[in-house]
Formats: structure tokens, sequence, C-alpha cells
């Protein structure tokens, strides 16, 4: 809104009447972006502390099989595990899209994992991943018959 209160002949009353509308339609669009901001604010913060899971990302230098068949490439994986669950699904993702889900068995650590750590086997020509130690945590993820 443009206001404009110098206009030829506009009485003391109209000029008023312009301000007041003016300082009305301030008001009312400070109160908007505020309202939307909050709104945006106080849902970034509430989604990760509902969220059941918990996530990190992993870089594999090489190809790795799972135990069931599937293999994951090269590259860098999303993997997000269900929180308290002893033996969960662990889905690996790229891109938003999911890649490969494997059952694994959750193991308690005395000490949270500096970084990353990721055990293997040699199957052949073929590395089967058979545990990861996500870094900042305090589980391992143990696939397969590993540690059986």
């Amino acid at each position: 809104m443009r206001l404009n209160l110098t206009r030829a002949g506009a009485t003391p009353k109209e000029v008023v009447s312009t301000m007041k509308l003016f300082a009305k339609n301030s008001i009312a669009y400070l109160a908007a972006v505020f309202f939307t901001t909050a709104c945006f604010a106080f849902g970034a913060w509430g989604s990760h502390k509902s969220s059941n899971s918990r996530a990190t990302s992993i870089t594999l230098q090489n190809s790795m099989k799972f135990s069931n068949g599937i293999t994951l490439p090269a590259g860098t994986y999303r993997l997000s595990v269900p929180k308290n669950e002893k033996s969960a699904e662990v889905t690996f993702t790229q891109d938003g899209k999911v890649i490969a889900t494997e059952k694994a068995r959750v193991v308690d650590e005395q000490k949270k994992y500096d970084s990353t750590e990721i055990d293997s086997v040699n199957q052949g020509n073929v590395e089967q991943l058979t545990a990861i130690r996500p870094g900042g945590w305090d589980e391992e993820l143990v696939f397969g018959n590993a540690g059986d």
C-alpha cells in the first residue's frame, strides 16, 4: 500500500484515516510473518525429537555383500536404524532412495566410537559386510551370523 499524504486537498481526517489503515495493514503483515516463522521453527525443532530412528552417513570404499546376497556398491549411504530395538531392520539410502534393507543385531558397547568402523570378511572375490560401528554411537550393528 502506498501512503501519499501530500495529495493536494487531503483533509486532516483523510490523512489520519489513511495512516490508521497503513498501520493496521503493517501490523497484520508482521503478525503473519511472525506466525509463519514460528510454525516452521517449531515444526523443524519437533520433527527430530519425535523420530523413532537414528541415522548416520557411512562410506564404503569397496562393494560389500550381505549374507542374504544383496550387494551395496562402493559409495556413501545414509544408514538408519529404529531406536531401542535389539534386532532391527537397517536401511541404506542414497539420494532419498532405499538401496537395501538388512536385518541386524544391535549390540550395546562400553564406549562411543570416535569414527565409523566397518568389519567384513572375504568371501571369494567379494567382501561380506559383518558389522558396522557408527561414529558417535555406543552400539554395534552385527549383520548375518557374525558374532554368534
